[in-house]
């Protein structure tokens, strides 16, 4: 499925019209959870103070969307370009490899294409049904004209879109954050756990804590995965939580890992979220901790530093001392 979503859109781009620059602007919104976040996370809606139902046919993966709370029942289309793609409320079989409900795609110059999702089915309709995509030449659309939702559809509330851009060059769902110049945040991600987990074990080191200058932990020399669980605000006082955009890891002040949520590339297992093999799944730890990279621990007295920031710089941090005997 998730290979047939790459092809199509490949073949998709490499046959519409090219409309000239891009000029692309995520719409203004009152609410905002960014790409990388959980598609379903109880203790996200536990923080809130908002009770969100829990869709166990999707499970806990990062989203490659940004979800958008709309102040209308509407949201404006992001850039201009030609409908090469709708299709009404359908949470569970699709084309595409994530539930969407009503949807329209829209092709943009340098084969970039943006799904807008949560739209109205009946507008979803409306729209294939109009002369130009009936006669097969698409439907064009201007940046900012206004597409209609409102009542929820697929897993999208009430006034809730999700908005995906794909770079059908690349092979890839790209983090269109940066391309929202409205936001300011001025808040840093929360770490709210670290782990160590021995690579081919299970046993979790508890890295939460220990930020403290006396503190420290002792652990065996080998190779081991780190997961870390944070979270960050876009919007100020928002009550969605989005995914932390860069995790940075230094070793005795070298870099040993340097991922972020710029996007989630297309593989033969499925999309593959901060270099993780496809499935996302596999990004995520049981615990729902995001798994940033592995690092490799020698004898001796080690500085670990762990480096949490979100997408205008803001950074949160924790400084450990590591004894390997």
């Amino acid at each position: 499925m998730k290979r047939l979503l790459c092809v199509s859109f490949l073949f998709v781009c490499l046959v519409a019209p090219v409309l000239g620059a891009l000029d692309f602007q995520v719409p203004e919104a009152v609410d905002m959870s960014g790409f990388g976040s959980f598609l379903v996370d109880q203790r996200i809606a536990t923080l809130s103070g908002k009770a969100f139902p829990i869709d166990s046919v999707y499970g806990m993966v990062p989203r490659s969307d940004l979800v958008l709370k709309s102040a209308t029942a509407g949201i404006g289309a992001p850039a201009s370009g030609t409908v090469v793609y709708v299709q009404a409320d359908a949470p569970v079989k699709t084309i595409f490899s994530f539930p969407s409900g009503g949807t329209v795609a829209i092709l943009h110059p340098e084969s970039y294409v943006s799904l807008i999702s949560g739209l109205d089915a009946r507008y979803a309709i409306k729209l294939a049904a109009h002369p130009q995509s009936a006669a097969g030449r698409g439907l064009v659309v201007k940046k900012g004209d206004m597409l209609l939702g409102g009542s929820g559809t697929g897993p999208y509330p009430q006034n809730v879109f999700g908005l995906r851009l794909f770079d059908a060059q690349n092979l890839r769902w790209v983090n269109p954050i940066f391309l929202a110049s409205w936001v300011h945040d001025r808040t840093p991600p929360v770490i709210r756990a670290a782990r160590l987990i021995p690579s081919g074990g299970t046993t979790h080191i508890d890295l939460s804590g220990l930020a403290a200058k006396d503190k420290r932990i002792t652990c065996s020399q080998g190779n081991y995965r780190i997961y870390i669980d944070a979270f960050d605000t876009i919007i100020p006082d928002s009550s969605m939580y989005s995914a932390p955009y860069r995790f940075l890891v230094l070793l005795d002040g070298k870099s040993v890992i340097d991922n972020s949520f710029s996007a989630a590339k297309c593989t033969e297992g499925g999309l593959s979220f901060l270099e993780n093999h496809g499935p996302s799944r596999e990004a995520i730890g049981a615990d729902g901790s995001y798994h940033v990279g592995t690092i490799a621990l020698v004898h001796g007295e080690h500085d670990l530093q762990v480096q949490v920031s979100d997408y205008v710089g803001n950074t949160s941090m924790l400084k450990i001392l590591i004894i390997v005997p």
